[in-house]
């Protein structure tokens, strides 16, 4: 019975979750951010150079977390947590994006 109540609230919490059926997104770093950071750095006594060479790190970081950085659901990030069977999985099909279709393909 525990089971079925576990699924269950799994399921509830999935289908009210913010991100539901969104389970993983590229980092999202906008111009407000960027803005925030700016703002915050107004009240530091940096020097000019320091300043801007820390506005283009910024800057740089924003455009490389687009690329490489995924934020996740919540719900999902504890499921992986709780059956390391299933990272593995999504870890597998990964590493071989692709390769089924080569096959079908070539054969």
């Amino acid at each position: 019975m525990g089971d079925i109540l576990d699924k269950a609230a799994a399921f509830i919490r999935c289908r009210e979750c913010p991100w539901y059926k969104n389970c993983l997104t590229p980092m999202q770093v906008n111009p407000e951010d960027i803005g925030q950071f700016r703002l915050m750095m107004q009240g530091a006594n940096f020097p000019e150079q320091v300043r801007a060479d820390l506005d283009q790190f910024m800057e740089s970081i924003a455009s490389t977390s687009q690329n490489m950085i995924l934020q996740s659901c919540p719900v999902f990030t504890q499921r992986l947590k709780e059956n390391p069977k299933i990272a593995q999985r999504i870890k597998e099909m990964m590493q071989n994006w692709g390769e089924e279709r080569e096959e079908e393909e070539s054969g």
